[in-house]
């Protein structure tokens, strides 16, 4: 299946594809869902719609590695991705996230007494999870991240932030703590990047290490096939996560998935004696895969059907994250959305990149004859349904 490259699309040319899994180097690889041009960045929004219609673009290859379970886009090139403060992918501005936020750092507060500790964020974004896991825990702390902008909401004593990456460039920074949330899936080499964490001059055997990254499962079994992006290199599952992290020298103390399944968890810390990582059989995974790539074409057509009957001028998608941008770039084929809406005020006034689609606020919405919402996360629709009574709105509600 391929993404329709608009006019002006910078277009690479084809990428050379990886041979081998980035986790764990085997080349017992399965081919599924292809992509010909997908925006290289879904979280760069842009200022007008002529320039986000001309976004980078690169080429998607899905890969299988029956080896460990793993997925990855074998024609992934980390050169052409590049994190600044435009990257804009803050989830804080919806309760229900704030929600699963708060519940997750009072409970590292509770299992690893975090008060008066020092916490490091590695890709702490804006800040938003550091602020709360310190405003809670009473935790010091410090967030590294070449994303990050000042001036983003209310400061928080003993919190300080780096426009930069952490390593060893900071050697005197001693973490009790650290956290690093959906960053793994965006490194090249996700083994090398967890080893230099471990080996970092402050990281001593007792650090306790928070790893979250997007659960490949929920890709594959609840068909969230919207999170597929050209950003993410890696899909982990609940193996491929274990094994990377028990071959760049972890112990593991806890893991499970969260977030409605959406999200995979370890809790780890550096392991004292190099004993050989688990390397149990492969279960339901290769099951799921078989047809996958097929599964995936028939939802987009659906869509496409479905859409073509609406009218496009009454219809809006709910999200202006990596699911809403990858939607109005794969499914429209003169199924056309109007808008994309989102309650974070960052990303409102901007274009969505390849598709061009606006970004509105959801109050823009109010006094029209609007039809159709689609949302994107099923977590959020209970959410958005408020915020359409809220709005006088009776539209029907649709999860992508």
């Amino acid at each position: 299946m391929k993404v329709e490259v608009r006019p002006g699309n910078e277009t690479p040319p084809p990428a050379r594809l990886r041979i081998g899994c980035p986790v764990c180097r085997g080349q017992n690889l399965v081919h599924s869902v292809s992509f010909e041009a997908l925006p290289v960045s879904c979280n760069s929004l842009h200022p007008d719609a002529r320039s986000a219609a001309a976004a980078k673009t690169g080429r998607f290859t899905l890969i299988f590695c029956r080896d460990c379970d793993h997925f990855f886009n074998a024609a992934f090139e980390d050169d052409r991705i590049g994190y600044t403060p435009g990257y804009e992918n803050s989830l804080h501005f919806s309760p229900r996230f704030v929600t699963f936020v708060d519940d997750l750092a009072h409970r590292l507060t509770t299992t690893y007494a975090l008060d008066g500790k020092l916490a490091v964020d590695v890709g702490c974004g804006k800040g938003d999870f550091l602020k709360r896991l310190c405003s809670i825990s009473g935790a010091r702390g410090i967030g590294f991240d070449r994303s990050f902008e000042d001036n983003r909401g209310e400061e928080i004593a003993g919190v300080e932030f780096v426009n930069d990456w952490f390593g060893d460039a900071y050697p005197d920074v001693a973490p009790d703590f650290v956290s690093c949330r959906h960053v793994l899936e965006h490194i090249a080499d996700p083994i090398a990047f967890l080893k230099g964490l471990r080996a970092h001059p402050g990281v001593r055997p007792e650090t306790v290490f928070y790893i979250e990254v997007p659960n490949a499962l929920y890709t594959l079994r609840d068909m969230g096939i919207w999170d597929l992006i050209y950003e993410h290199v890696s899909y982990f599952t609940p193996r491929s996560l274990r094994m990377a992290m028990e071959a760049a020298g972890f112990e593991i103390l806890d893991e499970d998935a969260s977030y409605g399944d959406q999200y995979l968890f370890v809790e780890a810390r550096p392991a004292q004696d190099r004993t050989a990582a688990s390397h149990e059989e492969s279960s339901e995974v290769d099951a799921l895969v078989s047809g996958f790539d097929q599964i995936y074409s028939d939802k987009v057509a659906w869509w496409r059907d479905y859409l073509a009957r609406r009218d496009p001028e009454q219809t809006v998608v709910w999200g202006a994250g990596s699911k809403g941008i990858t939607f109005v770039n794969v499914v429209p084929e003169g199924a056309r959305i109007s808008a994309l809406v989102d309650v974070n005020p960052h990303k409102q006034g901007r274009f969505a990149p390849g598709a061009a689609t606006p970004v509105i606020a959801p109050e823009r919405l109010r006094g029209k004859p609007l039809q159709l919402i689609i949302v994107m996360n099923p977590l959020y629709r209970e959410e958005v349904a408020r915020a359409a009574r809220e709005l006088g709105l009776a539209p029907e509600i649709v999860v992508a």
